[in-house]
């Protein structure tokens, strides 16, 4: 007996034998009572089946097995892939092979395989998932240097990739291939096989060359000769050295070189060319180098050496280094270069010749950006060089200079008068600007780079701004402004009218290019022209001054954000508030400026009347 569900399912409602226009309130209720194993079947037949999870990438490279042969300049491959294409929905672009290889074919079993060029690669398509094989047919050139031969070339990344490379020579030959982890080379009829395992390192870099034979002796001896391209740098405390080394090697090649320096120098690096490896032994107060070679070279070989020597401190002389070889025959060029203020002159040279620096070599003047200021010439393996160095004092540049300094003053008609000053500055180096205000101003507010301040009081009475650095722009160091707000009680016109205005700028320890002051009187009041005096010239109107197209009176963003970090936590810990003083604009404008100003008195007098 089926058991009833309590309380009952109503799954549908049901008009029995009803007219089809009756009102839905006309309809009887009805009730369909289903037993639980009915209903648990219908109920999943409705759900929705789960989503699959998404693949973490759109494809996989399984495994890729790079078989090939060296044919004239170019290596042949064929190459065997797996590909797993993981994305359910959509088309897959899988990169297959780089540009820089020739692709003969890509098949997939007995079709042509849908290939594309995109972003220097090749790239498979396909809009199916599942697990395909491509096999390819391809050629990379190859490269031969000093006596070694290679190729290299992009790999998509797989999780195994294997090769197998033949050579075909004739003697031993020497392999080398990039981040291999496993690596066996076998004999075979016409040459050499190497196999070799790579991780997932995205490159296959192949190189090869003759093995130097251990006890077969050479028919002939070789004859070696070389020729020195030496540049020296002079610079305070080091001797700065580079010598290039070019051999030119006959008869038999060699895979040892052998060359010694002065014991008092500091090898920093020896490279060439195919060289395996080079120590330094002490001997006979010099340092012996020797460089052996992981092939035979023949013909031109370039060996490079960089070494230093410290050099005494003020005045004196000192001899050049030289590069001792074992050769047949060696020549050589020598340039100086100075990189500092140290004064170079030749001593008594001997085994060399001076020369016009412009018969230099231009591999040696092309090393350089200093002015090469003595060359010799020579065809002794050690020539002796004395330099004659002469230490002079240095002498204070300018590190902080005002670009132009804009001074506004306003006169009220009782007298007073307020001032504002906007420095457009350049600091390299400088903490404070000093300013002697002039006597009983009491400045208002300092603002740098658009930042309020807190200025600090000398000990002889000057009132120290603290300054921002001037970052660099475009080799130059950019502008920042520098604003300061004082006011001065002045003077009170008399019953009549009549005042006289004598009033000087603040004197600042850092010259001024220019210096610009407008000076607004009131509009009742007439000003004497043939009274005007001081230091600075009445005009009509400012000279134009070229501020390399940066505006004198605001902050450069980048020193404004410098000067934010300097100044904040110095403002916070002094209870500075940034108010900006507004400084009201009333009356008839005068102008007065000034050029070029270093340490004086900037002032200005006249006479008004009508002053009520």
């Amino acid at each position: 007996m089926n058991r009833l569900l309590t309380p009952p399912l109503v799954l549908l409602s049901l008009a029995v034998a009803a007219p089809p226009a009756h009102a839905a309130d006309d309809i009887p209720a009805a009730r369909v009572v289903l037993p639980w194993s009915d209903f648990k079947t219908l109920y999943d037949a409705g759900q929705l089946p789960d989503k699959p999870p998404v693949a973490p990438r759109d494809y996989a490279i399984s495994r890729a097995q790079y078989t090939g042969r060296v044919d004239g300049e170019a290596a042949v491959f064929t190459v065997k892939m797996r590909v797993e294409v993981l994305k359910t929905e959509g088309w897959t672009s899988v990169p297959i092979l780089p540009t820089q290889a020739a692709l003969r074919r890509a098949r997939i079993g007995n079709s042509e395989a849908p290939i594309y060029l995109e972003s220097g690669w090749y790239r498979w398509v396909t809009d199916r998932p599942g697990s395909v094989d491509i096999e390819m047919e391809f050629a990379v050139n190859t490269w031969e240097s000093s006596g070694s031969n290679g190729f290299a070339f992009q790999l998509p990344a797989s999780a195994g990739t294997e090769v197998v490379m033949e050579v075909p020579a004739q003697g031993g030959l020497k392999f080398d291939v990039a981040n291999a982890q496993q690596l066996v080379t076998e004999e075979i009829r016409d040459g050499h096989r190497v196999r070799a395992l790579l991780p997932a390192t995205g490159n296959l870099s192949m190189t090869w060359q003759p093995e130097a034979p251990e006890t077969e002796a050479q028919a002939a001896e070789p004859r070696v000769y070389a020729e020195q391209r030496s540049l020296f740098g002079v610079s305070e405390g080091v001797l700065q050295c580079d010598t290039a080394v070019q051999y030119s090697i006959l008869h038999a090649p060699v895979d040892h070189l052998d060359l010694s320096l002065p014991g008092d120098v500091t090898i920093l690096e020896v490279t060439g060319q195919g060289m395996r490896d080079w120590s330094v032994k002490r001997a006979e107060g010099r340092q012996q180098i020797d460089v052996d070679l992981n092939f035979e070279a023949q013909g031109p070989y370039t060996l490079n050496l960089e070494y230093e020597r410290v050099l005494p401190e003020g005045s004196g002389t000192i001899e050049l280094p030289d590069v001792a070889l074992e050769v047949d025959r060696v020549k050589g060029w020598i340039g100086v270069d100075a990189r500092s203020t140290l004064e170079i002159a030749a001593g008594d040279v001997t085994g060399a010749s001076v020369v016009d620096v412009r018969e230099l070599p231009a591999s040696i003047l092309g090393k350089t950006d200093w002015p090469v200021l003595l060359a010799f010439k020579h065809r002794d393996d050690t020539p002796k060089i004395p330099l004659v160095l002469q230490q002079h004092d240095d002498i204070d540049m300018l590190v902080t200079i005002i670009d132009q300094l804009t001074a506004t003053t306003m006169l009220t008609p009782d007298g007073r008068r307020m001032t504002r000053l906007s420095y457009a500055m350049r600091n390299n180096r400088a903490q404070f600007l000093r300013l002697q205000l002039p006597e009983g101003a009491e400045p208002w507010s300092t603002f740098v780079g658009g930042r309020a301040v807190k200025p600090a009081k000398a000990g002889d009475g000057r009132m120290l701004v603290p300054l921002a650095r001037s970052q660099a722009a475009g080799g130059e160091l950019s502008r920042f402004a520098v604003e300061v707000v004082y006011v001065e009680a002045g003077t009170t016109p008399s019953d009549a009218g009549r005042l006289s205005f004598a009033a000087d700028l603040p004197v600042a320890d850092v010259p001024a290019t220019a210096v610009a002051w407008t000076v607004y009187v009131p509009w009742e009041a007439k000003l004497l022209q043939k009274t005007i005096d001081g230091t600075m010239r009445s005009v009509d109107g400012f000279t134009s001054i070229d501020m390399g197209g940066v505006d004198a009176f605001h902050a450069n963003m980048e020193v404004q954000q410098q000067a934010n970090v300097q100044f904040d936590g110095e403002a916070t810990a002094a209870g500075v508030q940034p108010v900006r003083v507004t400084m009201p604009l009333d009356g008839e404008p005068w102008y007065f400026e000034k050029l070029l100003v270093l340490d004086e008195v900037m002032e200005v007098s006249f006479d008004l009347k009508g002053m009520k």
